[in-house]
């Protein structure tokens, strides 16, 4: 039951279609049947005929169908629903990047360490569902997207989205949207004769504010050539998602809110995963109105905070631990001398321009020799290659068994893959240089936000 002041505030966002609200909550029309983004363009129904939802999936429970105006898949992803709970968090990043369109909730579960029953405990907690209900909205909606902003075929789309037959697919879309999957397509195909037969077009929306300068200069100051490209209103990369290889380039669209991502990929199957991660190297997923207020509580801080300051982050967490061992001790430009090395020597070729960043095993069975660092660190790389290998990355905490990893390398590693928002290396020099020069004695208060404090200091340099 949502309580009066929290639906005060939708109501005044509502009616002003207020972008920073896009996501966090959507709105029911009673006499329509149909759900929407705070943002939708339509005509804005009377108060007695809207409810509030605080997530898209509730909405859909209670028999609503989603507006095709405002198209509530695509608004940004908002988390405020869950709370403090970092088990549930983790378990809806997972499932949101497809991983029960792979695997039983049993083994999901057990993946995680806990029982399917407490699992299910969590989500009828904290969102009123089950979470094989979350991920088949999650899979409706995300095929509803390439319906609208896709030539791809159905059948494709079917199994792009992670239903293991078009029947099935074709059954839940009528049921959710009230209108097959070919209807829906066909009362699109004359508003967008112009969509690229070959390239993936999606827009991933975000929530203001958002300073994209920023994000350029910090991502064009460590800029890898042989894998990504950053220009002043674009950022383009190559990736390596489980042995599936692609690029995408993500043009930032501030008049929309959004980036406007263009995606090649050898393994389709992948491509909600994909869009994931897109969704984490840039940002997209943050609340700043929330972070930024959280922090401004610290009066010494304050002054220093830059409005629309997102967190950068490697494709993935072996990237972040890469990165984050070849610039110990040395500089930014030293550290990304060495990782451009490691990657002309042992990353993939992907096309005439580009190459891949170079997997864990080819790190394993690669010689180290050409970098010019000491032989102890040269080892330690090795050494986290094999634990990922062995570890998929689970439990990153045990990193710190490995010699040569310490608490700087641990905390800009978590920092760095956009897994942990409460990341705070205070051993990194730029960190304690700000501490001092404003006299900031303690980060505590600013938890669980101080992912975004470091590079707000690292910012105020």
């Amino acid at each position: 039951m949502l309580k009066a002041a929290t639906i005060k505030t939708y109501q005044q966002a509502r009616l002003a279609r207020d972008r920073r609200y896009d996501g966090t909550f959507f709105v029911a029309v009673k006499s329509t049947g149909i759900y929407c983004r705070p943002v939708c363009p339509a005509p804005t129904p009377k108060e007695q005929n809207v409810t509030y939802f605080q997530n898209a999936v509730q909405a859909q429970e209670a028999g609503y169908r989603p507006c095709l105006r405002c198209r509530p898949e695509t608004a940004p992803q908002s988390s405020a629903w869950l709370g403090n709970q970092a088990v549930l968090k983790k378990a809806v990043s997972r499932i949101q990047a497809g991983a029960l369109n792979q695997c039983s909730l049993q083994d999901f579960s057990e993946s995680m360490g806990i029982t399917d029953r407490y699992l299910r405990k969590l989500f009828q907690e904290h969102l009123g569902v089950s979470p094989i209900t979350y991920a088949n909205h999650l899979r409706l909606m995300f095929a509803k997207q390439l319906l609208h902003q896709t030539q791809l075929p159905i059948t494709d789309i079917a199994f792009i989205a992670g239903f293991n037959s078009v029947r099935r697919f074709n059954d839940s879309f009528k049921a959710t949207m009230k209108l097959s999957p070919s209807q829906l397509r066909k009362s699109l195909s004359s508003k967008n004769t112009d969509r690229d037969q070959q390239a993936i077009q999606l827009k991933l929306h975000y929530r203001p504010p958002y300073d994209w300068s920023l994000m350029h200069d910090f991502l064009k100051q460590r800029e890898l050539s042989a894998i990504e490209t950053i220009t002043t209103t674009t950022y383009s990369r190559s990736f390596n998602i489980d042995n599936a290889r692609g690029f995408f380039s993500a043009k930032h669209d501030s008049d929309n809110s959004c980036f406007q991502v263009a995606i090649e990929l050898d393994d389709m199957t992948k491509l909600l995963e994909v869009t994931h991660h897109i969704r984490r190297v840039l940002d997209l997923n943050s609340d700043l109105e929330v972070i930024e207020t959280s922090l401004s509580q610290d009066k010494k801080l304050k002054p220093l905070i830059k409005s629309g300051l997102r967190l950068p982050a490697c494709w993935d967490t072996f990237e972040a631990g890469v990165k984050a061992i070849l610039g110990q001790q040395v500089s930014v430009k030293a550290a990304y001398t060495h990782t451009a090395s490691v990657i002309e020597q042992l990353g993939s070729d992907y096309n005439h321009q580009y190459k891949v960043f170079p997997t864990a095993q080819q790190i394993v069975d690669g010689d180290l020799s050409f970098l010019k660092m000491p032989n102890s660190r040269k080892q330690t790389l090795h050494n986290f290659a094999q634990w990922y290998l062995e570890t998929q990355g689970e439990d990153l905490s045990s990193i710190l068994s490995i010699k040569g990893i310490g608490s700087w390398t641990y905390e800009y590693i978590k920092l760095r893959s956009g897994m942990d928002s409460d990341a705070f290396p205070d051993k990194d020099l730029g960190v304690i240089k700000a501490m001092e020069k404003y006299q900031l004695t303690s980060s505590e208060s600013w938890q669980p936000w101080r992912s975004y404090a470091t590079l707000q200091l690292w910012h105020s340099l």
